[in-house]
């Protein structure tokens, strides 16, 4: 079998950044299986070159929701349904990045542009401004009549590696709090509603063919192919547009029992990968 030439993602530190759809498999790590799996994907990948702490793989992440007054987000109306808007801060970073991520069957594509922190209040005003980064970003929040709801934290494990198709990504994140937002500031400390009650939620990404390794991963630790939103799973918790948040499946990090129809167990997830792209070589 010839393999496709491997593909690229840009780099994070352009002004403007939008990614080709890649992959992105969500799944629900239950806490006695997190310390084991950790461990092994530790020792199969390197460490993401952003990371910090003792094994240089762990970063914050810090990121602002937006939604309509009719929370159209949360209940997924129309094209709402597709993408999300939101404001993401690593760490201490001055800078943050404006993202917009539509999903689609497992594939995702993200435009982003990078901008001063001190800079977001520029996204209030009435008129978008044009010449600066966040001129299309601005632009869709007001078309689109969206407002900053809720800011999420929690605690990234990123390891990556090279498959035959190109570069794969493994995070897995953990202490997941939520609390809604009075400004469009990201505040020092993150403090809110706790999420993730011991579990990970375990993100695998990759382009075109699915990696041996992501295959021997889930047949070795058994994780729950989930359809995981972490807006979803904040506004449960917040009590944000309740009417709306009851009609949505419940939140997989609550626990087994409360998984919801997008919950797929092995072998099932395998056969779900093996229909989504050929194996990689």
């Amino acid at each position: 079998m010839q393999c496709p030439p491997p593909f690229e993602l840009p780099a994070a530190s352009e002004p403007r950044e939008t990614r080709e759809f890649v992959y992105e498999l969500k799944f629900y790590v239950a806490e006695h299986s997190a310390a084991p799996l950790l461990h092994w994907v530790r020792s199969q990948l390197s460490p993401d070159p952003h990371g910090t702490g003792a094994h240089g793989d762990s970063y914050r992440v810090s990121s602002i929701y937006f939604d309509t007054a009719s929370h159209d987000v949360l209940a997924r109306h129309g094209s709402f349904a597709r993408s999300k808007y939101r404001v993401r801060r690593y760490g201490d970073s001055p800078e943050v990045y404006l993202e917009r991520k539509t999903r689609g069957a497992y594939r995702v594509f993200k435009r982003r542009s990078a901008m001063p922190a001190g800079a977001l209040p520029e996204l209030l005003a009435v008129e978008p401004m044009r010449g600066w980064s966040g001129y299309w970003f601005h632009r869709r929040l007001l078309a689109r009549r969206l407002s900053a709801v809720m800011r999420v934290d929690y605690q990234r494990i990123a390891r990556i590696g090279q498959s035959s198709y190109g570069p794969l990504r493994v995070t897995l994140d953990e202490a997941l709090t939520a609390a809604p937002v009075s400004e469009l500031a990201f505040p020092p400390g993150s403090g809110g509603v706790a999420l993730s009650r011991g579990g990970l939620i375990l993100e695998l990404k990759f382009g075109q063919g699915v990696p041996a390794l992501f295959k021997t991963l889930i047949r070795e630790f058994t994780p729950r192919l989930a359809g995981i939103s972490k807006y979803r799973l904040a506004a449960q918790a917040l009590g944000l547009a309740p009417e709306v948040a009851a009609a949505l499946p419940a939140g997989a990090l609550a626990g087994p029992a409360a998984a919801g129809p997008a919950d797929l167990e092995p072998p099932a997830a395998l056969a779900s990968l093996a229909a989504l792209a050929p194996a990689a070589c």
